[in-house]
């Protein structure tokens, strides 16, 4: 979530401008130019593809997003329970304090009374923190929401909500928990707070010596959660999902791209750096998003500024990076700036790899053409940025999908 005033200024351009994504996609071109909608991606078989990883991988590193911190393991400091009897008796709030490469946050557990074990779990990460994503419990420890940029107060509570969705900050937990979810939440602003001069100060203690950006430590927040719930027997190690919105999103992508114990992904308007590509120039520019956000990005991604086609790497390549595995992209037909068309044809440009693991891939049309049983697919509602009722029937819809077993 960006700042609130960048925010409402968005939001009104984005309402004088009625039908801003077109359903309309651009042709898909032979080779990737300067107005290509979709890069080739060439490897001819899966050993090609896996022989090259390590390489493109470290392109991602040096030209978009930073180095990652070491993979050192969470320590778990505390586990308490905190309510057995939470959501009118449906779940179980659990709060686990961790150090993560010496810094501490607190990940929240809730798991659903009635399913059996072991369970499969969304991992989330929040933008206003724990408190605020179980409607501002006192007995859930920090942040307080007030104490964060566009949180808590009646700004926070009313105007944001009504902007970006009655889920921008609280997912619908009793309608996840039902279909038999355990949630994972934590706030990776414990570890990289998405401020500039913060940030900056952190990455240099968690990668020393090497450039780095917030979006690469948040994912490897991601990871550092999937530690934790790997050595608990309860949670099922195969029925792992990372959730994300905007620039969480971003994270999530990136973390399921280096990570493969997890087993899904559901990026939701993701856009620049995520799964919207680059290349086009459409919605966000890599300009604009280096300027207002130069601590989420290696310092050499706001080099191609005005050079976007050189840059050797696009979203095409990391969505692959994560196939076979699922990958839900979410969008909004009124949210240019996330860019979901370049988003559907990154998806397409994955698809190559995602074949050679014997998937179909994308295999929906077009932007509304909405399958959950793929293992790629673009999920659109009508609005702008944020989180509502209908994004999570789609979320849920693609988890149960993939994830129950029957």
């Amino acid at each position: 979530m960006r700042t609130l005033v960048s925010l409402l200024v968005m939001a009104a351009l984005s309402l004088m401008a009625v039908g801003c994504v077109s359903r309309q996609l651009p042709r898909i071109p032979a080779n990737l130019t300067a107005e290509a909608a979709s890069p080739v991606i060439t490897a001819a078989s899966l050993t090609e593809w896996e022989a090259g990883r390590a390489g493109l991988e470290q392109a991602f590193i040096d030209s978009v997003f930073g180095a990652m911190p070491a993979s050192t393991p969470a320590d778990i400091r505390g586990h308490e329970l905190i309510d057995a009897t939470a959501f009118d008796g449906q779940g179980v709030i659990e709060e686990y304090t961790l150090s993560l490469a010496g810094l501490e946050t607190h990940l929240l557990l809730i798991t659903p009374v009635a399913a059996a074990g072991p369970l499969p779990v969304i991992i989330m990460q929040t933008f206003c923190g724990n408190r605020a994503a179980l409607g501002g419990r006192e007995d859930v420890a920090g942040p307080v929401a007030s104490e964060l940029p566009d949180c808590g107060g009646w700004i926070g509570n009313h105007v944001v909500p009504v902007i970006f969705g009655e889920h921008i900050t609280e997912p619908p937990i009793e309608q996840i928990l039902a279909r038999g979810y355990a949630i994972a939440l934590i706030y990776a602003g414990d570890i990289v707070p998405d401020s500039p001069q913060l940030a900056a100060e952190r990455l240099a203690s968690l990668v020393p010596g090497e450039p780095s950006g917030a979006i690469a430590a948040w994912a490897w927040v991601y990871s550092r959660v999937v530690d934790v719930l790997d050595a608990d027997p309860r949670f099922d190690p195969e029925r792992s999902a990372v959730w994300g919105h905007s620039r969480n999103a971003k994270a999530a992508v990136l973390a399921a791209a280096f990570d493969p114990r997890i087993d899904l992904v559901i990026a939701h308007q993701a856009g620049t750096a995520g799964t919207a590509l680059a290349h086009t120039g459409v919605g966000e520019s890599i300009e604009v998003i280096t300027t207002d956000y130069p601590h989420w990005f290696a310092p050499a991604f706001a080099g191609y500024a005005d050079r976007r086609t050189e840059l050797p790497v696009d979203m095409h390549e990391l969505i692959a990076l994560i196939a076979p595995r699922p990958v839900l992209i979410g969008g909004g037909w009124r949210d240019q700036w996330s860019d979901p068309q370049s988003s559907f044809r990154a998806a397409e440009g994955a698809n190559p790899v995602y074949r050679l693991y014997g998937s179909q891939g994308l295999s929906q049309l077009g932007l509304d053409d909405f399958d959950p049983a793929a293992d790629i697919v673009v999920a659109m509602r009508p609005g702008l940025h944020g989180v509502h009722g209908e994004d999570w029937d789609n979320f849920l819809a693609f988890l149960d999908a993939h994830l129950v077993t029957h």
